[in-house]
């Protein structure tokens, strides 16, 4: 019963300490290209007009990206607290962005939209 409850402490604790040391704003800081939407453990392609989608986010806290074909631009911030990022439009329209994973080149997240709940949407840094 030890062995158990050690070893699942351990898990625990290899599983966020990796977590928090990747969550910066600096792992944060690149290109990261659309790969695909996941919804209850299946996956889909975005749609054509999504294929070249992607998001660069840069450290002077600005961004710039390709939404649907259509480019963007703005200001962003990060919660280091609570795992998620703000990006701020030029109207000062806002959406957060909750990561639930991030390593070197891959990021999945979910996007606080009550139509997009539910939705893990993967990005890579690979186009």
């Amino acid at each position: 019963m030890k062995k158990i409850l050690l070893t699942s402490v351990l898990l625990t604790l290899l599983y966020t300490s990796g977590f928090s040391q990747t969550l910066n704003t600096e792992t944060l800081c690149k290109k990261w290209y659309l790969e695909k939407y996941e919804v209850m453990w299946v996956d889909y392609e975005p749609e054509e007009k999504e294929k070249n989608d992607y998001m660069l986010l840069k450290s002077d806290m600005t961004y710039m990206g390709l939404d649907e074909g259509i480019k963007t631009a703005g200001k962003w911030t990060f919660n280091t607290e609570k795992n998620y990022f703000t990006m701020f439009n030029d109207k000062g329209e806002a959406i957060n962005f909750f990561i639930d994973k991030l390593s070197m080149n891959k990021m999945v997240l979910n996007i606080d939209i009550k139509e997009m709940d539910g939705v893990d949407i993967h990005y890579t840094t690979k186009e």
